[in-house]
């Protein structure tokens, strides 16, 4: 087992989860290795491509931020950390940048392999590599939502499942390649897009998207989106009977 110290911080339990086994460590790792690098590989159209990263990194980030806590909350973890002095907010705050953060080093490997085989200019490299960690915020951010909400890991799933169907169909990963009119303004709001368009890029796509947009509105939109989550930390705390 690798040697990790006992959290003595609520993030810090995420972080002696991810690293704590070596063997579940490898598992993380490799799995979305096991998704990502065949595409990688592959001669699929860029379109599909994109979209077969994107989707490991939205679920990812929504179900494990979801799940996490809403088992933290049944198991009155999360009770206990409400009677600490630290501010919810703050709380809440470092849960999302830490397990974004953790999401990005599981999904790291795999991308240096699209990388590798895919060779593209280093600002859409970069661009792509960013719009990944804004969307695995914001997947965050939507986990830490519904969690609010939810009772049980399968609510995480059924609601998280209602709110991403519609954003991915926004964001063009399948469908909806060139939208107008009211759907192309709702997706300039929607941080996945950014990310899909970049990485069609890399894949050697066209797209309307410049790489300055994929670092500057996805990290407006996070942050936006990121305090507005935090304000939900004092019912995200509160005893649930």
């Amino acid at each position: 087992m690798l040697k990790v110290n006992p959290p003595d911080a609520y993030w810090k339990k995420d972080v002696a989860l991810f690293f704590g086994k070596r063997f579940a460590l490898v598992i993380k790792m490799l799995y979305p290795m096991a998704l990502i690098v065949p595409v990688a590989i592959s001669d699929i159209p860029a379109q599909y491509a994109a979209a077969v990263i994107g989707i490991v990194a939205i679920m990812a980030g929504t179900f494990g931020a979801g799940e996490s806590l809403t088992a933290d909350l049944n198991d009155g973890i999360l009770m206990r950390v409400a009677l600490t002095p630290l501010s919810p907010r703050r709380i809440v705050f470092e849960v999302l940048a830490v397990n974004a953060i953790l999401d990005f080093i599981q999904l790291l490997p795999a991308l240096l392999v699209v990388y590798a085989f895919n060779p593209a200019p280093l600002v859409w490299v970069l661009a792509a590599t960013f719009g990944v960690f804004a969307t695995l915020l914001t997947a965050n951010c939507l986990g830490v939502f519904i969690a609010n909400f939810t009772s049980s890991p399968a609510d995480v799933l059924l609601y998280a499942t209602a709110i991403l169907a519609p954003l991915i169909y926004l964001s063009g990963f399948f469908r909806n390649q060139s939208p107008t009119g009211l759907l192309a303004t709702l997706r300039d709001f929607v941080p996945f897009a950014y990310m899909n368009d970049a990485l069609k890029a890399v894949f050697g796509a066209a797209t309307r998207t410049a790489p300055a947009e994929v670092f500057v509105y996805p990290a407006l939109i996070c942050a936006v989106l990121a305090a507005a989550v935090c304000l939900t930390a004092p019912r995200l705390l509160t005893p649930r009977f």
